[in-house]
Order: C-alpha cells, then sequence, then structure tokens
C-alpha cells in the first residue's frame, strides 16, 4: 500500500531503503519504538520502509529482507498494531508464542516488552497509535471513566474480519493521502480517523475495558456468553450464582468462565460487579433527589453497601454519596 504511493511520489509518503543494520535500528526507533535486533547475516539485509503520518499516528510498511531477532519494549506512551501482509513471523508477548500469517494481527500493549522474529520473505503494516486516542474515545465518546491501565490482551481477537476490516481501512486512509494531502492535513480529519482507528481496535480485540465497552453495544464474544450478559442485565434485583448462570446458558461452570475471560477480560462475578456499579453511578446521576444511597443500591441489586461503596470509589475516584452530593 505505501510503496505503491511512495512509487506515485504522493506527498507525505516516506521511502527509506538500506543494507546497513544500524541505520535500520535508527529509522525504525524513531518511527515505532525503541528496540534491539540482531540480524545474523547483516551484509544480507536489504531493508525496504515506507512510513506516513496522519497527525500523530505512524504508518509503517516495513520489510528487513533478512531474518532478524528483535527485541521490543512499548512505551508508555503508545499502542503497537502488527499487521502481517507476507510470511510468517513469529511473535512472543505475556509469555505465549504466536504466529502471524497473510492479514493476522497482533496489539502490543504500552510499556510491555515483545519479541520477534521476522524472516527475509516477511513484510508487516504496523500502526503506532496514542494512548491518548484510545483513552479519549473511551471517555469522552463512551462515557467510561479511565481508572486503569489499556491493556490489549494478544491474540484475542473476535474472529478472522477485524485483520481484514484493519487492513481495509489503512488501505482506504492510503487512497485519501493519494487523493486529497490537503484535506488529510486536517487535524479535524486527523483526529476523526484516529478516533476510528480506535473504535475499530477497542471494539473488536480484547483489552482492559473490553467489558464495559460490551456495555455500550459493541461485543465481540460467543452466543453463551452474550446470553450471559442478557441475563444479568436482566436480573439487576436478583442474586446471581456462576453455577445457576451456567445452567441457564446450556455450559459448564469453566465454559463460562473461559469464555468471559477470554473475550471481556473478567470473570463472570466481576462482570456482574462493574455492571450493577455502571447501574449504581447512573442513577446516581439520574436521582431528582427523591432516593438515598441505599435506596439507590437496592433498586440496582447491591445489598453488601460497604464493600460495594469501596469498589465504586475504585472505579470512579469518590464514593456514592460524594457522587449523589455533587448531583443535588
Amino acid at each position: 500500500m505505501l510503496a505503491a504511493l511512495a512509487d506515485s511520489k504522493v506527498p507525505g509518503i516516506n521511502s527509506f531503503y538500506s543494507d546497513r543494520a544500524e541505520n535500520v535500528h535508527e529509522v525504525l526507533s524513531r518511527q515505532l519504538s525503541r528496540h534491539r535486533f540482531d540480524c545474523g547475516r547483516p551484509a544480507a539485509m536489504d531493508a525496504r520502509i515506507y512510513s506516513a503520518e496522519v497527525g500523530s499516528i505512524h504508518l509503517v510498511d516495513l520489510q528487513y529482507g533478512a531474518d532478524v531477532a528483535i527485541e521490543a519494549h512499548l512505551s508508555e506512551a503508545h499502542v503497537l498494531v502488527h499487521l502481517a501482509l507476507d510470511g510468517e513471523t513469529t511473535m512472543w508477548a505475556d509469555g505465549e508464542k504466536y504466529l502471524l500469517r497473510r492479514d493476522e494481527m497482533l496489539v502490543s500493549s504500552p510499556d510491555h516488552p515483545l519479541r520477534v522474529h521476522m524472516t527475509s520473505q516477511c513484510r508487516h503494516l504496523a500502526v503506532r497509535l496514542p494512548v491518548a486516542i484510545c483513552t479519549e474515545y473511551i471517555g469522552q465518546q463512551l462515557h467510561i471513566p479511565i481508572n486503569r491501565q489499556l491493556r490489549f490482551y494478544p491474540g484475542k481477537q473476535g474472529g478472522r474480519e477485524l485483520p481484514l476490516v484493519w487492513r481495509g481501512m489503512l488501505h482506504h486512509i492510503g487512497e485519501q493521502l493519494r487523493l486529497g494531502p490537503a484535506i488529510m492535513g486536517n487535524r479535524r480529519v486527523q483526529k476523526q480517523y484516529g478516533m476510528l482507528l480506535a473504535e475499530l481496535l477497542l471494539g473488536n480485540y480484547c483489552n482492559s475495558y473490553s467489558e464495559q465497552i460490551a456495555l455500550h453495544g459493541n461485543d465481540i464474544s460467543p452466543r453463551h456468553v452474550r446470553r450471559a450478559r442478557e441475563i444479568i442485565h436482566q436480573s439487576l434485583e436478583e442474586t446471581i450464582s456462576i453455577s445457576g448462570l451456567s445452567a441457564q446458558v446450556g455450559v459448564s461452570v469453566r465454559s463460562l468462565q473461559n469464555g468471559f475471560k477470554h473475550f471481556l477480560g473478567v470473570t463472570p462475578l466481576e462482570y456482574v460487579r462493574r455492571h450493577r456499579l455502571e447501574r449504581l453511578h447512573s442513577a446516581l446521576l439520574e436521582n431528582n433527589g427523591e432516593a438515598n444511597v441505599t435506596e439507590l443500591m437496592l433498586e440496582c441489586g447491591i445489598v453488601n453497601f460497604g464493600r460495594y461503596a469501596q469498589y465504586y470509589r475504585q472505579q470512579y475516584g469518590c464514593l456514592p454519596s460524594e457522587t449523589l452530593r455533587k448531583r443535588s
């Protein structure tokens, strides 16, 4: 994609060719992340790197042209999205090994280490996306409190569609850079593209906010997890047990636990707790002064007032009574 744009001399598309490992290292450290890599035969390197910027988002089409082993540690300010275009890349993240083939992707979390092995045939399209864009989308678009580090769970995407849509979106951005470089230089346009990329990623690749994002309709989980969520939402005033929930959706307790953990990043009980906290928070904000905190908690299925008051403070930074007082 970027290579074709560079060949057409589209403004803003940069090309870099080198057979010197130190020069390649310098360029990619600047464009993606600080790292070190080992090339067994430096003389055999034939690196081809094409890059573009859309505001604070960096797009890099790279091929080393040699077998390389890379050890990277992403900064806390960026998310790195790896999309394989050619070859078979081996990656290690969070203690697990992953193989990336054409049109497969992996997301590296901020401030986390990553190991990569690429052969001479491997080619990647990498996107460095600022964490600030993701948290702005979560906080301002979905109105979810930013109360923990954003983290992506490698290999846990919601099916085969995301890599294909992601690649198509990057191709679209490249085409717009070709057709209207002046328009694509507009900061508001760049911000909207950033928000769109953040929505695609956050809504379809498991992360530390997935369970709350799912409350807003972006649910990538399988049928039994979706059905369990529906029951949780419909049973606000009832006590929910995991054994009873698993029986209602027709799977084992273990399958239900694994489904929630894999696709939402939390256990079923944690999901119940956070859902009721969300409902309580909304009730406190919407209260017209006729109900007190205890009454609102009971309406949200909360009977352990003291414990949930602490949970609430962990999630929203203040006690329920403080939210109610500010609302009044």
